[in-house]
């Protein structure tokens, strides 16, 4: 209150909330708004995990793909990868 008193336009502010605040179409639109920017921060989250579970995917990939240049054997690459044999078999013969 006393940062209001000697700050004009925070004081501006607050009145004009408060006197939007009231208003059930402005309050409708606010939370509709604030709806959408919640929806796009967690569709940009999910991208990004999607990103990333991608990338490793592809790094792992590539050791394997060493593995195989190296002349390792698919059962051993495939419990120092995570991969599974079959997907082991299929980098291999790509």
């Amino acid at each position: 209150e006393i940062a209001m008193q000697e700050d004009q336009v925070l004081k501006k502010a607050m009145d004009e909330w408060e006197r939007v605040s009231q208003d059930p179409e402005v309050l409708l639109a606010y939370e509709a708004r604030r709806k959408a920017l919640l929806d796009e921060k967690s569709a940009l989250k999910r991208a990004e995990k999607l990103g990333e579970e991608r990338g490793e995917k592809k790094g792992i990939q590539k050791v394997a793909l060493g593995m195989i240049q190296e002349g390792i054997d698919s059962k051993m690459i495939s419990k120092l990868t995570g991969l599974t044999i079959e997907d082991v078999e299929k980098l291999r013969y790509q």
